[in-house]
């Protein structure tokens, strides 16, 4: 309906040639994510108002014999401000997205 002839018959080609996608935030940090070898982690830092800002998120070296893909812990804050090493399990799941998405919604920032 919205196609173009071509001089050559009545075959339809589309009007623009195909684009390329720009990521998004949250693609970029899924990305990121993907990037964890299995057995290391990433630690990140949520906004002002957490009580227990610090995020690791684990990959699991196990997947896919046994477990998710990834392990998000909470850690709190020592008194120099640095995170307190005592992580509890937050939740676990397959989905880098998913993660990517709940850190952007909470203004997480990496740790170096």
């Amino acid at each position: 309906m919205f196609w173009k002839r071509s001089k050559g018959g009545g075959t339809a080609t589309p009007d623009k040639p195909g684009k390329v996608k720009k990521l998004s935030p949250k693609d970029l940090a899924a990305q990121e994510l993907e990037q964890i070898v299995p057995g290391e982690h990433a630690t990140y830092r949520l906004g002002k108002t957490y009580i227990k800002p610090y995020i690791t998120i684990l990959r699991n070296p196990e997947y896919p014999g046994k477990g998710k893909k990834y392990s998000v812990l909470q850690d709190g804050m020592n008194e120099a401000g640095e995170p307190a090493n005592k992580p509890g399990r937050f939740w676990d799941t397959n989905e880098a997205r998913e993660i990517a998405g709940w850190l952007l919604e909470r203004e997480g920032t990496v740790v170096k």
